[in-house]
Order: C-alpha cells, then sequence, then structure tokens
C-alpha cells in the first residue's frame, strides 16, 4: 500500500509540475524581479513546449487533468507573443522602407569558429540594399567600406574612445543624431532623425548592457561560476535601467520612432517589455520560425528585435541564418 501511495503521489507530482512551474515563470517576468525574473524569461518557451506535451499526453487518456495545462497555456498565450511564428511572405512594396540591423561583433571572428570576414559582411549588406542599415559593435574605421552606397551615414563621436561603436548608414537625409547616454559602460544608444519623404523619422540604435563573461567563463575553473552568475544578474539590472532612459526618451519624441538592435535580452524578460509599450515587433507581425539572432548551446534566443509604431505597417520580417558575427541580422520591410 505504502508503494502505490508513493507512486500516486509522485504521479500527482510529475502533472502538475509544469503547469506549476509556467504560471510561476509567467508571473516572476511580469512582476519584473531582476532575478527570477530574468531566469523565467529564458526558461519560458521550454516551460510551453513541456505543457504541451503533456497536455497531448492527458488528453489521449482522456484526463481532466488536462485543463490545468491547458490554463495555464492560455495564461501565457494571453500575456506574451509566441515564440513560433507562422506569418506569410508579403508581396514587396514600391513605398516600403528597408531596415536592417547587425550586430557585426567588431568584424571579429564569430563566436562559431567561422571567419566572416569583413568582406562577406560588406557583400552581404550590399546584397540587403536596406533603405536604414543599424550596426551595433561595429568598428570604427570601417565606414569607408559603405559610403558608396549610403550617402547619408553617421557613427560614435571618436571623442567616446571607451564606447562600443555604434553606426548608422542611410540612403535618406539625416538631419540630426545624438546620444541616450549610459555611464560606467561601454554600451550606448544613438538616435538618428531620417527625413523620409518629407517625414522625419527617429531610429534609436541600441546596444543594451552586455554580459562580459568571456573574460570569466573557463569550463575548466569552477571558481569562475559564482562571479559569472552575479555578472548575468548585474548585467539584467542594468540593462532594466538603460531600457527606461531609452523608453523616457522615446516618449519625450513627437514623431514616429523606431528602436532598432541588440536589446541582450529575450523578448520575454521586462527589459523587451519596457521598450515594446506601444510598439510592434516586426516578428511578431511578419516573421517565420523561431527568429533566433544569438545562439547559445545551439538553442535560438530572440534577443536583437526592431520595434516600430502602432501606425506603421509591417510588411516582411527576415532572419539570416548565418554565421558573420556571433549575433545573426534581422531585416524589416515597412510602410510608413
Amino acid at each position: 500500500m505504502k508503494t502505490i501511495k508513493l507512486f500516486n503521489i509522485i504521479k500527482c507530482f510529475i502533472t502538475f509540475i509544469f503547469p506549476f512551474l509556467l504560471i510561476t515563470a509567467i508571473v516572476s517576468v511580469l512582476l519584473g524581479d531582476s532575478h527570477t525574473s530574468f531566469i523565467s524569461s529564458l526558461v519560458l518557451p521550454f516551460l510551453v513546449v513541456l505543457n504541451c506535451i503533456q497536455i497531448l499526453f492527458l488528453l489521449i487518456k482522456r484526463s481532466k487533468k488536462a485543463l490545468v495545462n491547458l490554463v495555464a497555456l492560455l495564461m501565457f498565450f494571453y500575456c506574451f507573443d509566441s515564440f513560433y511564428q507562422y506569418n506569410t511572405t508579403a508581396k514587396p512594396s514600391n513605398s516600403s522602407i528597408k531596415i536592417l540591423s547587425f550586430n557585426t561583433y567588431q568584424f571579429k571572428t564569430s563566436a562559431r569558429g567561422v571567419d566572416n570576414g569583413e568582406r562577406k559582411i560588406v557583400d552581404f549588406v550590399k546584397k540587403q540594399n536596406a533603405d536604414i542599415v543599424c550596426f551595433q559593435e561595429f568598428s570604427a574605421t570601417k565606414y569607408k567600406l559603405f559610403i558608396d552606397d549610403y550617402p547619408y551615414w553617421v557613427k560614435t563621436n571618436i571623442m567616446m574612445p571607451y564606447k562600443s561603436v555604434l553606426s548608422v548608414f542611410s540612403k535618406y537625409p539625416i538631419i540630426d543624431t545624438g546620444y541616450v547616454e549610459f555611464f560606467d559602460t561601454k554600451n550606448n544608444t544613438m538616435y538618428v532623425d531620417i527625413s523620409i519623404n518629407g517625414e522625419i523619422l527617429r531610429f534609436y540604435n541600441v546596444h543594451l548592457e552586455s554580459y562580459k563573461t568571456s573574460t570569466m567563463y573557463q569550463l575548466n575553473n569552477p571558481n569562475s561560476y559564482k562571479p559569472l552568475i552575479e555578472r548575468v544578474f548585474e548585467a539584467d539590472k542594468i540593462r532594466a535601467e538603460q531600457a527606461q532612459l531609452v523608453k523616457d526618451h522615446v516618449e519625450g519624441f513627437k514623431g514616429k520612432s523606431i528602436i532598432v538592435g541588440d536589446f541582450n535580452s529575450t523578448q520575454y524578460s521586462p527589459v523587451y517589455r519596457i521598450l515594446k509599450k506601444g510598439k510592434k515587433d516586426t516578428f511578431t507581425e511578419a516573421g517565420k520560425g523561431f527568429g533566433g539572432t544569438f545562439y547559445l548551446f545551439n538553442y535560438p534566443f530572440k534577443i536583437d528585435h526592431i520595434l516600430v509604431d502602432e501606425t506603421v505597417e509591417v510588411i516582411n520580417h527576415e532572419n539570416f541564418n548565418i554565421d558573420l558575427s556571433d549575433h545573426e541580422p534581422i531585416l524589416a520591410e515597412i510602410k510608413l
């Protein structure tokens, strides 16, 4: 009898643990605690998949316990967008604007060990023929490779040598530029006002706090794990503060604005939720697949984003599975 009772307890635990964890993760992200919300934002897709598998199994058994998983899944899809999109490709429009965002890793070798080469990056960018290109982790000397195709461009001021280089290249006139300054960090945000067919559109080229873990993380050194974890949590807290600075600046601008770049945070993070408020994600509107832009242990994380005003029509969104940097570029086609 004791064996049967123990078996029933374990069976009940397995049945309810996945929906419980999913609901807990959802609440954690919504509350925005810097530690638990960061972890929850990473595991949410896993928990959704596990609950989907479990609910199918319970439905086959015609178990009413499937209702618990159903409640958890409905809660997720009510609060968040799906991490997998099924949008179809729309026909290009003659009056559309193409925006490319790319963290080039300073034209270094990709994190996956493949030599990217500056020529491959240049060829890729030219092939996409975007109207506006926003680079993060650019090179202070590589701008000459693009100026033949983009008569208007701006990059991080040389008087800011400690900052990671941001750059924007445009086929339309750039009439003003400035910064949302992040102090005590190499990361930064540049804003650029571009005149497009008589309308001023402001682009925020964003590069939020990086993890800076490469020098700490050594698999054969257990002593590095604690500072690594501490750095991850600290970086997430800093990113939330930076995101709020950017959002405050965005709200101070009266015209249309687009937030582009490397958030270093997934679409389920508090950081993303801060910047997403009042805007549309081009991937959600017109993307396909998982939308991953950064891979860790071969798992795709969507940490690069393009957010547009709700009045802007999103025609297409494209991800590129190419190994030119530690990040993969994204391209959005919009219509004002």
